[in-house]
């Protein structure tokens, strides 16, 4: 019989965990394996790195057990996709060398883009939502701004700022619509999971 694998997440914020866990099982109901869970969360935002270096700290410890997949979400916030996840990646493995798998998911630039970006995502889920199509640009609020008003055009207010929506958004998207930062964290967690599946089932 086939053991669930132990899926750890670092989330920087809800909009985050909502979306990127949603996201996870779908990946993992599509590749035939069971998960559990074990979130964590960065208590606030500008100290995400050093949390996340701590974190790192306890898993070497053994104060968190060994993850079988270790997820990290972090924005790219205006640095690069790629230079956000080498960084993360550097740390990761110079901090704790024994971990198993790490996937890294860099929202460029901010994580309501990867909300809005299949724009037929989010009127199914929020009927009468508009969301409008956005050339890229790195500018502080713009995609959330952006996500709240698609919202508000159904008449509804974003309590959450739309990530109470970002589960349901995360299942019904469609991948091959998604920017290249989403296209390959989609690709490693695919990769990762199914493999594990494969010499673990």
């Amino acid at each position: 019989m086939s053991r669930a694998l132990r899926v750890v997440y670092f989330f920087e914020d809800i909009a985050h965990e909502r979306f990127v866990r949603s996201l996870t099982k779908r990946v993992a109901r599509e590749c035939g394996v069971e998960i559990e869970e074990d979130v964590r969360n960065a208590t606030h935002g500008s100290k995400v790195w050093s949390e996340w270096r701590q974190f790192l700290r306890e898993i070497r410890k053994g104060w968190v057990p060994q993850p079988d997949v270790l997820v990290v979400v972090v924005d790219g916030d205006c640095r690069g996709a790629a230079q956000v996840r080498r960084q993360l990646e550097e740390e990761a493995f110079r901090i704790e060398p024994r971990l198993f798998c790490l996937v890294c998911a860099v929202p460029d630039p901010h994580i309501e883009r990867w909300y809005l970006e299949d724009a037929e995502a989010l009127p199914r889920v929020v009927p009468g939502a508009r969301p409008r199509p956005l050339r890229y640009k790195c500018k502080r609020d713009r995609y959330k701004n952006a996500l709240r008003n698609a919202i508000r055009a159904a008449g509804v207010e974003p309590i959450l700022g739309g990530a109470e929506y970002g589960e349901a958004i995360a299942e019904v998207l469609r991948p091959e619509r998604m920017d290249r930062s989403f296209q390959r964290f989609w690709e490693d967690l695919r990769a990762a999971l199914c493999a594990l599946h494969a010499a673990f089932g």
